[in-house]
């Protein structure tokens, strides 16, 4: 592979790799061609691909890496990725068709040709497990994602941004043009032998239809009822989960990692009943959460000393200053695994209770576990009353695609915790950070942290739960001495960003 790439660190742990490939009309192969070769200098990785970009995660940057990558990506020959062909119906009534052909100067009928027309391929799968970068579409439909994206799009919408089109496996929040809906499609399904139904050189063309048939909904697993030990949840707050250590390694597969939104408190909690630090727990954010005991059962709270309940007996933890609160029990929440890992991924409706949301009559079953000894709460004290906390960055990857006064705007800003807000990402109000171009840029890999920048200039830091690639520009990456202390800060109380030493 002819050219050079530029290799730059991403945040503590993960190396950036840009090809230089972005118009190259082979940028594909010569993509996958390059993730195929860093996977073999780097084994143990989640290498994961991005529109000419490569990301290699869990490995930190230095001289040596850069060299190493830098062979690699040079010496990487060019692959065939070839794949299935899938025909999509698709209902083309989407809310930005008639203001794409408004933009476009042709009629709403015009928009569906040029959509429909094209048989497009599977470039690389991300932002959502099952979610396809499709493309290229017909030049003439090529348009910047929107300034702001959408709280919720609604599960099967078809959408266009950039020279992409794609379609929504689930609710989500997105920032892509509507077009329509293609409600028979199912795109991720975790009891498929192959959860994710399109796969990089898979084609797919689009068939409009007046209606198309619904998918049919999963059958919801319930963790057993029957278990010895176990929490009956007696009332809980809007999104209350199981979390455990999360599905490290399966970025690649558009699966972000899960896990605790405060890992800190999270293992404190554990290791205060004898757990290690990454059972499974419960996770409350923002509320209150009742239980009851079934059989004897040994709790803490966020790393406090031990309590012991008996058959019968209720335990209630308390809202307080944090905005999230961890429950662990002696023997983990032994809920079942899926995809490697017990942490609950709302957006796919996967792991922890049949992949919702706690609600009340759920029964958790607690595993068994020798007692060992307690551990002190090692979790820390959140800020004093007007404090204002500080949250330590690394400057991130797409400096170069934005003002050069943007990072500076970043540091010496205090913003706001919003209440638009979850496990997804958090979004921070205050000064708009200068943006001075459209978003037309190829979707990259993104990784639990990284400080994306909207159109009109909004910071999110993204959460546990984030979308796996992404179109928005990084600008900074927080470290992980600060993912804690973010997710403890409740709506309404201020930070800053602080650079890293």
């Amino acid at each position: 592979m002819s050219g050079g790439a530029g290799v730059l660190s991403y945040g503590e742990s993960a190396v950036y790799v840009d090809l230089g490939v972005e118009s190259a009309p082979d940028r594909a192969a010569r993509t996958h061609a390059a993730a195929a070769a860093l996977r073999e200098v780097f084994p143990g990785s989640d290498v994961v691909v991005g529109g000419g970009v490569v990301v290699v995660a869990n490995v930190a940057c230095s001289d040596e890496v850069v060299r190493t990558i830098t062979a690699a990506v040079s010496g990487a020959a060019r692959a065939h990725v070839s794949g299935r062909t899938h025909v999509i119906p698709v209902v083309y009534d989407g809310p930005d068709l008639e203001s794409i052909a408004g933009a476009l100067g042709v009629s709403t009928e015009a928009v569906v040709r040029l959509h429909a027309e094209r048989e497009v391929t599977v470039e690389l799968v991300g932002f959502l497990p099952g979610f396809g970068y499709c493309g290229p579409i017909d030049p003439r439909l090529v348009l910047p994602r929107r300034s702001s994206p959408r709280p919720r799009v609604p599960a099967g919408s078809v959408g266009i941004a950039g020279t992409f089109t794609g379609i929504y496996p689930f609710d989500s929040p997105g920032g892509w043009n509507l077009l329509g809906r293609a409600p028979g499609a199912s795109l991720f399904d975790p009891g498929r032998d192959s959860p994710i139904l399109f796969s990089p050189g898979d084609r797919v063309r689009f068939e409009p239809v007046s209606e198309a048939e619904p998918v049919p909904a999963r059958k919801e697993i319930v963790p057993n009822e029957q278990s010895i030990r176990a929490l009956v949840v007696e009332a809980a707050p809007a999104c209350a989960t199981v979390q455990d250590g999360g599905r490290a390694g399966q970025l690649a597969r558009g699966l972000p990692p899960s896990g605790p939104l405060d890992p800190e408190t999270h293992a404190a909690a554990n290791e205060a009943v004898g757990n290690a630090p990454g059972a499974a727990a419960i996770e409350v954010p923002l509320g209150a959460l009742s239980v009851r005991a079934r059989g004897e059962v040994i709790l803490s709270v966020d790393g406090a000393a031990p309590v012991r309940l008996a058959e019968g007996d209720s335990f209630r933890v308390e809202e307080g200053p944090r905005a999230v609160r961890y429950l662990a029990a002696r023997g983990g929440m032994d809920v079942p695994m899926a995809l490697g890992a017990r942490a609950t991924l709302l957006v796919a409706r996967l792991g922890g209770a049949a992949g919702r949301a706690l609600r009340r009559r759920d029964v958790v079953p607690v595993g068994d576990l020798e007692s060992t000894a307690a551990r002190p709460s090692r979790h820390s004290t959140p800020p004093a009353e007007n404090e204002i906390a500080t949250i330590v960055i690394d400057e991130g990857p797409h400096r170069g695609r934005f003002p050069a006064d943007a990072l500076d705007v970043l540091l010496a800003s205090t913003f706001t915790v919003s209440r638009l807000g979850d496990r997804v990402g958090q979004r921070l109000e205050g000064a708009k950070i200068p943006r001075d171009r459209p978003d037309l840029a190829l979707p990259v890999p993104m990784l639990r942290g990284a400080v994306q920048v909207t159109t009109d200039g909004t910071p999110i830091v993204l959460g546990p739960d984030h979308p796996t690639t992404g179109g928005y520009p990084v600008l900074a990456v927080v470290r992980r001495a600060s993912l804690g202390t973010l997710a403890r800060l409740r709506p309404g109380e201020r930070l800053r960003f602080g650079r890293g030493a």
